[in-house]
């Protein structure tokens, strides 16, 4: 098994002005097995490889993540300074052009900005929307200042989320840029076939091409890149292992293990910012039954969290919050919950005895058919409650069936009802208070484009208490956030069920440097020293 390959020696000679070989002509396809097509290719949807895979190849952010040293790098900004507790400047990069030929002014990016982050184009980006309402304005030719209605201290971290889309197309067609992404990227979008691909091919006109602190490899590109939508793992796997596909994303661990016995491909992995949870229904429409405390515990202590990562592989189990010890605001005071399947009938019938109708309560474990080895983990899921005396019904669907299901509107067309949705998140923000803000804080039924569009947890002190603490910094914020995540432990509304690494599948031809948050950029892709 080969691990994650470093580019700090092209980092390094970026920065040092080094110039690399001369430029190759771009040649050849380089084909990607997802296991999801894209919920759109819309310039919001840069913030999520998950639900977009690969779309980062087109559209570009003003700052990124770098995936070696996990430091901020300048991407179409190539300078930022804090103003105040609200506002960042930023100096934008000279002569780059969209695909359709426009400027990136600072207007134009300005557009973008506050296109994608206003509440009333309700896109799924606010999920990782702060205290206040983003958006931005041009004060210079190339300078911008975003800022934000309240203070927020992550603005940094919300612009390296923000796709820089053609002002043009945001006014003159909107709707397009929904399947036509028109972006900055090495990458011009080409076509999307759906239910089978969608294509785009170098850009010529590219800015990092000649650009002394571009990101990635810079003097190699291929011709097209060609993402191929295959949920089933074994189908994935096969192109690969036949060379159809030159990468391939989230094999389990028995593909990897497969790998090591054959020629031709092999198996990368790496820590990821993605987790595994069960959301459970708890207030607003949820089963009177779950609004008790005993039987939500009782729900929690019936399953087998070890047995769980090990079915999943690449998995370990959480320390009783979703996150890990690195992040601003974790709580190593608290453990995962433990396995006591004893517990959890004696909570039950203490319910049952005070009139809650415990009986009457059919869970349903649902989950998207792209989330890799969903079906097996609500199938054991719903084992191990049906153990304990909790009925349950088991459901994988499609995403266009479970995406509104999820939401607060979807509550209340179904209210009441008793859900738990099993479903992979990211957070690559390194801290609590976006993943606090999106799954936790009160959902409101008359705003279902809100941050919390898809909490099922309802507690007006622990909003009070988040408001405050997303505007503070520092070891402020880290305690305030701290203590929410203690509260959070002991009401049981959402089950941390595994932490999880990804992998890839990957021709030995090629090698592949990514970060936790596992995005994909064919600049990262380089041929192999031993090809």
């Amino acid at each position: 098994m080969r691990h994650n390959l470093s580019v700090l020696a092209l980092v390094a000679a970026q920065a040092a002005g080094i110039a690399g070989p001369a430029l190759a002509a771009p040649a050849g396809e380089f084909v990607v097995a997802v296991h999801q097509e894209p919920q759109d290719l819309a310039a919001q949807g840069a913030y999520k490889e998950i639900n977009a895979p690969g779309l980062r190849n087109v559209l570009e952010t003003l700052i990124a993540t770098d995936p070696v040293s996990g430091e901020y790098v300048p991407i179409l900004a190539t300078a930022w300074e804090r103003v105040d507790e609200k506002t960042v400047r930023l100096t934008l990069r000279e002569g780059v052009q969209f695909h359709d030929g426009t400027e990136m002014t600072a207007e134009a990016a300005a557009r973008a900005i506050s296109f994608i982050w206003s509440p009333d184009s309700a896109f799924t980006i606010q999920e990782y929307a702060g205290p206040g309402v983003m958006s931005a304005k041009a004060i210079g030719p190339l300078e911008i200042e975003v800022t934000s209605t309240e203070p927020d201290p992550m603005l940094e971290f919300r612009l390296t989320l923000t796709g820089i889309s053609s002002a043009k197309q945001i006014e003159e067609s909107p709707a397009s840029h929904f399947s036509h992404p028109i972006g900055t990227g090495p990458y011009v979008f080409d076509e999307w076939v759906r239910g089978q691909y969608w294509t785009a091919s170098a850009n010529p006109d590219w800015w990092g091409l000649s650009a002394e602190d571009a990101y990635g490899e810079t003097t190699r590109q291929f011709e097209t890149l060609r993402f191929v939508f295959r949920p089933e793992g074994s189908a994935r796997n096969a192109m690969v292992r036949t060379g159809e596909a030159h990468l391939a994303t989230n094999p389990s661990p028995e593909d990897c293990d497969a790998a090591e016995g054959n020629d031709g491909y092999s198996c990368v992995t790496g820590p990821s910012d993605a987790y595994l949870y069960g959301r459970l229904d708890q207030s607003l429409h949820a089963h009177p039954a779950l609004e008790d405390m005993r039987v939500r515990k009782a729900i929690f202590h019936a399953l087998d969290y070890e047995g769980s990562a090990d079915l999943i592989g690449l998995a370990s189990v959480p320390q009783g919050q979703l996150g890990t010890p690195d992040m601003l605001g974790f709580d190593e005071d608290l453990s995962q919950y433990d396995y006591d399947p004893a517990l959890s009938r004696q909570l039950l019938e203490e319910a049952r005895a005070d009139g809650v109708d415990v009986d009457g309560l059919v869970v349903e474990v649902v989950g998207r058919n792209t989330t890799p080895r969903v079906g097996s983990v609500t199938e054991v899921i719903g084992f191990f409650l049906e153990q304990v005396g909790i009925n349950t019904e088991i459901n994988v669907q499609l995403p266009d069936v479970f995406n509104p299901r999820v939401r607060i509107k979807g509550y209340a067309e179904e209210a009441p009802r008793a859900m738990m949705q099993v479903h992979v998140k990211q957070n690559a923000s390194g801290e609590f208070g976006t993943n606090l803000l999106g799954n936790y804080a009160c959902p409101d039924i008359d705003d279902p484009s809100g941050a919390s569009r898809s909490s099922v947890h309802c507690n007006p002190e622990f909003d009070a208490k988040l408001a405050k603490a997303l505007t503070l910094a520092g070891d402020d914020r880290d305690a305030a956030l701290k203590e929410l995540v203690g509260f959070l432990h002991g009401q049981y509304p959402i089950i941390p069920l595994a932490l999880l690494d990804k992998g890839y599948l990957i021709r030995d031809t090629f090698d592949y440097t990514f970060g936790v948050d596992h995005r994909f950029l064919a600049v990262n892709v380089t041929p192999a020293e031993d090809s």
